[in-house]
């Protein structure tokens, strides 16, 4: 049975990973990642689906360390960490900085970060963000050099 986190998101969306079917490995999260990954749904996936009236295209969501690791990413990252649920999303022919600026200014993120972004292509990059109990609202823009706050 598939597992609706909410109205537009299940949990498969949240947990598929390529990565993980081609080497075999459990991306499986716990009874707490699974309600934090619904929190993130619910207070900033969601909102975004309702208010932009488009689908959001998730490309990471929750990741087992084995998975952290087998990609090159931290198991302290918030795709894996037990109290915070990240995402890496899109919502494709929507400017990325504009979302962005969306989520800044409406919604309750702990951490979010403009990845990869191109002024001149609109479909560059993606959006990560964040979701914890104790929201830090920490906003970064993230390139080839590293992380930068955002103004």
């Amino acid at each position: 049975m598939k597992m609706k986190l909410t109205d537009n998101f299940s949990l498969k969306e949240m947990t598929q990973s390529q990565t993980a079917l081609k080497n075999n490995i459990d991306n499986e999260p716990n009874a707490e990642q699974i309600e934090n990954l619904k929190q993130l749904c619910l207070t900033i996936l969601q909102p975004i689906r309702e208010d932009f009236q488009l689908p959001i295209k998730i490309t990471s969501g929750f990741r087992s360390p084995e998975l952290c690791e087998i990609i090159g990413s931290k198991s302290t990252s918030q795709h894996c960490a037990n109290e915070c649920a990240a995402a890496d999303f899109e919502i494709p022919g929507v400017d990325n900085k504009k979302v962005f600026k969306h989520i800044i200014e409406n919604l309750p993120y702990d951490q979010i970060i403009l990845e990869y972004y191109d002024e001149s292509d609109i479909n560059s990059g993606w959006i990560h963000v964040s979701w914890s109990p104790n929201p830090r609202g920490q906003a970064l823009i993230k390139d080839k050099e590293g992380y930068k706050t955002w103004q």
